[in-house]
């Protein structure tokens, strides 16, 4: 495997085999058209000749051999993005596809502590009903975010520290639309004047993400960075 803390700071490319991706890990593959975002694992690898992938378990989904993706998967605090297209699909013994093997993946890397700043509005419910007044969602605004958690500004208190909660966002990666479901515990509370409004101040830390929200995330976090810098510009609202 790549010796990722080799690897210089910010893109690079590689070969998959350099990247040694383990079995069983989650590939997210979106489709263009039709609009189309598909969840697979890898099964193996023959060095430029194909992968193979567990078929989707979506109902519904009818992609006909040579349909294009976008790959992503994560490799350390790495974010992989490779083109291929669909080779063959397979039945037999169980439901697998061959994809094109990629000639070369694209290595984004994504710092898991630090966070962007950002101007997100989010919805946050209670892990268990009577942590809040209500039983029901509440509207908040998420200052910044990471990989690892974010910060989250409310006209009130959502829960105490050592509270979970999950916060609902809905994001744009690549131009398109993901929503994100985030269990998290509140670290911390502070209430701040924000003009004439008292705003309520939590750090929360995401826990137990599911790998493809993981993978959404982390494209999220790296498009929000190349805005940052100036080297992206931000898709309109």
């Amino acid at each position: 495997m790549t010796d990722m803390v080799a690897l210089p700071k910010g893109r690079r490319s590689a070969g998959l085999a350099d990247i040694a991706p383990v079995c069983g890990e989650k590939i997210r593959l979106e489709v263009r058209s039709p609009h189309q975002r598909l969840l697979v694992q890898l099964l193996g690898y023959k060095e430029y000749q194909s992968l193979m992938v567990s078929a989707p378990r979506t109902q519904g989904v009818l992609l006909h051999e040579g349909t294009r993706f976008t790959a992503r998967l994560m490799s350390g605090n790495y974010l992989c993005t490779f083109e291929t297209r669909l080779v063959q699909v397979q039945a037999r013994p169980f439901a697998y596809w061959h994809l094109e093997y990629p000639d070369q993946v694209e290595m984004h890397r994504i710092r898991a502590h630090t966070r962007v700043p950002i101007v997100l509005s989010v919805r946050v419910e209670p892990e268990e009903p009577g942590m809040l007044l209500a039983a029901e969602s509440h509207a908040a605004i998420c200052r910044d975010i990471s990989l690892q958690g974010a910060q989250l500004e409310s006209t009130r208190p959502l829960a105490q520290p050592g509270e979970s909660l999950f916060v609902t966002a809905r994001v744009g990666v690549a131009g398109m639309d993901h929503l994100l479901l985030l269990p998290a515990v509140v670290r911390n509370l502070q209430q701040s004047e924000n003009g004439l409004i008292n705003a309520f101040v939590h750090g929360v830390e995401f826990t137990d993400l599911e790998e493809e929200t993981r993978l959404v995330l982390a494209g999220f976090v790296y498009e929000q960075q190349l805005i940052g810098l100036g080297e992206l510009e931000e898709s309109a609202s």
